[in-house]
C-alpha cells in the first residue's frame, strides 16, 4: 500500500516535468539559423550569440569565431533577440490618446453655441483619433530600439 501511495504522487511530478520539456522543446524549435539568442544553461554562465540548427538533443550555439553544442534538456533560460513595435504601439497610443480626449473634452465643455459637440462624443472621438497617430509613432519609435524577450521559460 505505501508503495502504491508513492508510486500515485511522482505521477504529476513526470507530468509535470513533460510540460516543461515540450514547452522549451517548443522553443527551442522556433529559433531561426543565425538568430541572435542569450541563453543559460545548468554549469554554464550566461551565453550570447547565434542559433545554429537544434537537432539530437543539442543545439548549436554560435559564439565569436566557435561553435558550441548545448544540451537542449539543460537550457533554463531562452531569450531571443527583438524590437519594441508593439510596446511602444501601445505606449504611444495610450498616451496619444488619452491627451487629445482630455483636450477635446475640454472644448467641447467650453463651447456655448447650439452646434457643439457632446463632451462624451468629443472624448470619444479625440481618444480614437490621438490613440491611432500615437500608436503609429510609438510603434516606430519602439521598432527602433532592441530589446530581449524570453521565450523560455
Amino acid at each position: 500500500m505505501p508503495f502504491l501511495v508513492l508510486w500515485l504522487l511522482t505521477i504529476p511530478l513526470a507530468a509535470s516535468a513533460q510540460v516543461v520539456s515540450a514547452r522549451r522543446d517548443s522553443a527551442v524549435a522556433r529559433l531561426n539559423t543565425g538568430q541572435q539568442i542569450r541563453i543559460s544553461a545548468e554549469g554554464m554562465q550566461r551565453l550570447v550569440g547565434k542559433a545554429g540548427v537544434a537537432a539530437h538533443d543539442t543545439l548549436d550555439f554560435a559564439q565569436d569565431n566557435a561553435v558550441r553544442r548545448i544540451p537542449i534538456p539543460a537550457i533554463d533560460t531562452l531569450w531571443v533577440r527583438g524590437r519594441g513595435t508593439m510596446h511602444g504601439a501601445v505606449v504611444g497610443g495610450a498616451i496619444a490618446g488619452s491627451f487629445t480626449a482630455i483636450l477635446l473634452a475640454a472644448f467641447a465643455a467650453s463651447c456655448e453655441t447650439s452646434t457643439c459637440t457632446s463632451v462624451p462624443l468629443a472624448a470619444l472621438g479625440g481618444f480614437a483619433m490621438g490613440a491611432t497617430v500615437g500608436a503609429a509613432v510609438g510603434g516606430l519609435i519602439g521598432g527602433s530600439v532592441r530589446t530581449w524577450k524570453q521565450t523560455y521559460p
